[in-house]
């Protein structure tokens, strides 16, 4: 699993840089596609039904939500601990770069940065991300942690739906966020799956054997 990892890690780089390039050298080109579909979401359109969604990626949530996430690897492997936070931190300083090479404006007005990527849906999916790669770290049931797993993806696309529809960013904005996410948590699943849990022994009854 490691080499595939590798690989995967290897493969997102790549997408991430042909993706950069293209939102800097081909923005014209996107737009002709993009602007109308922004102004038809944007002219006049009720969007108030989204703003909700800013609950599951408000700033709080997201760091406490990760201070939780790597007490729990602290106390089960101090490499694990420090790669929860490293891999919040990675996402932020990854977009923050991106974002600066990239410099691509929000469809709407008053926002500033780049839109490319969007620091938002990348924190976002990288903290539910890394909640379910914690499930199954510690072994839960496939069940639940896959049940999990599609809760965080629904969680992250409405999240960008959100932004896209207030003019934060581009339709390509919030996928090219995906390209981020996912390579922070290969980073993240490349040392989790190196450092196995030592979870306490179960205490097992005794089996008599009579003759």
């Amino acid at each position: 699993m490691r080499t595939s990892w590798a690989r995967a890690w290897i493969a997102a780089v790549g997408l991430l840089i042909a993706a950069a390039a293209v939102m800097r050298s081909r923005t014209s080109t996107l737009l002709k596609v993009e602007e109308p579909v922004m102004t038809w979401l944007l002219d006049g359109t009720d969007t108030s039904i989204w703003d909700g969604a800013s609950v599951f990626s408000s700033t709080w949530l997201l760091i406490l939500g990760t201070l939780i996430l790597a007490g729990v690897g602290f106390a089960l492997d101090v490499r694990v601990g420090i790669a929860v936070l490293v891999t919040a931190v990675f996402a932020r300083v990854l977009t923050a770069m991106v974002g600066g090479m990239v410099g691509r404006a929000a469809p709407g007005e008053g926002f500033e940065g780049s839109s490319f990527p969007s620091g938002e849906i990348v924190n976002t999916g990288v903290f539910w991300g890394m909640v379910v790669m914690m499930l199954w770290w510690v072994g839960a049931p496939k069940l639940i942690w896959q049940i999990v797993l599609e809760v965080s993806i629904v969680i992250t696309l409405v999240v960008s739906i959100r932004l896209i529809v207030s003019g934060e960013v581009w339709p390509s904005d919030a996928l090219g966020s995906t390209i981020v996410i996912a390579l922070s948590l290969i980073t993240a699943a490349i040392v989790l799956e190196a450092n196995p849990p030592k979870l306490p022994a179960r205490n097992e009854s005794e089996t008599v054997v009579t003759a």
